[in-house]
């Protein structure tokens, strides 16, 4: 899920994972429904520990980056709309296949490697935007009126809060993308 200040990233088996836009830089919120709890971490803190993401990496599925490398190649419609489709390859010499829906700014399609996989060599990873829905950001984001919110500076200093001590035993510094 997606806003022009807010980005919200849902695995299976995961917190969910918030990204904001503020004034200062990008902020980061996990969310923990089961305990309804969230860990923040401000721009400062993100950047104390050497991460400072950039926006256009975590709105986009497919790095920028990658994008401006590959070559155009026609068109093909895509929901409604147009995809342009592109060929090349990545940094490391796999083979790229991309449609790539402008107006919404994600992929269609999309193929890194070779199609079928001779013995014991990988395949190709693909993926294919299967739907195209616009919803509220109401009706989209996790509402989070009811959690209770910690601060990721203040954890070290609650260690007879369960929920901290889980949280800095199972992803302390290194969970942090």
């Amino acid at each position: 899920m997606r806003s022009a200040d807010r980005i919200e990233y849902r695995m299976q088996g995961e917190p969910v994972e918030v990204w904001r836009r503020t004034p200062d830089g990008i902020a980061r919120l996990e969310l923990f429904a089961k305990e309804q709890r969230s860990v923040s971490w401000s721009p400062g803190d993100l950047r104390t520990i050497g991460e400072v993401p950039q926006w256009e990496q975590l709105a986009s599925p497919i790095n920028p980056e990658l994008r401006a490398r590959l070559q155009r190649h026609g068109e093909a419609k895509a929901f409604g709309g147009v995809a342009l489709r592109y060929r090349g390859e990545s940094a490391e010499g796999q083979a790229i296949a991309l449609e790539w829906i402008e107006a919404d700014g994600l992929p269609a399609f999309y193929r890194a490697g070779k199609g079928k996989a001779s013995s014991g060599a990988a395949g190709a990873y693909e993926l294919r935007l299967r739907k195209l829905e616009r919803v509220s950001a109401e009706g989209a984001f996790t509402a989070t009126l009811d959690y209770r919110e910690t601060d990721y500076a203040d954890l070290g200093d609650m260690e007879l809060d369960p929920f901290a001590a889980s949280y800095l035993k199972h992803r302390g510094d290194a969970h942090v993308h």
